[in-house]
């Protein structure tokens, strides 16, 4: 293992880390009330506290999902390949996953909020 795989492993396991204890908790010390400084905030979540609760929840399962999924991935591309550009690719792979998260989360309060009118 050289200097760029060493590396590259410690930041996959930052990575994993971060997403992993951020749903945790998040999970495990959910926002009473709708604020903006704490939570899973975006202008549907914000909308009512059905949605808000819901959002929070979501998004913590979904995040410590992603952080046992990117601790695998990054580690087997950081031992697998080497170079700066494998850096890259870990850190493409957390925005990926950032979106990825949103997405879903955006897509089960969308469906939340139309089953509430119908």
């Amino acid at each position: 293992m050289d200097k760029s795989q060493f590396g590259n492993l410690i930041l996959s396991v930052v990575i994993a880390l971060v997403f992993y204890l951020s749903g945790f908790f998040l999970k495990k010390y959910p926002p009473k009330e709708i604020n903006v400084t704490y939570g899973y905030r975006t202008s549907r979540s914000l909308k009512n506290i059905d949605l808000w609760k819901e959002a929070n929840k979501y998004s913590a399962e979904i995040m410590k999902q992603y952080g046992i999924i990117f601790l695998i991935i990054g580690c087997l591309i950081s031992l697998l390949f080497k170079g700066i550009s494998i850096t890259m690719i870990l850190i493409g792979l957390m925005i990926l996953f950032f979106v990825l998260m949103f997405i879903r989360v955006e897509k089960r309060l969308k469906e939340m909020e139309l089953n509430k009118i119908d």
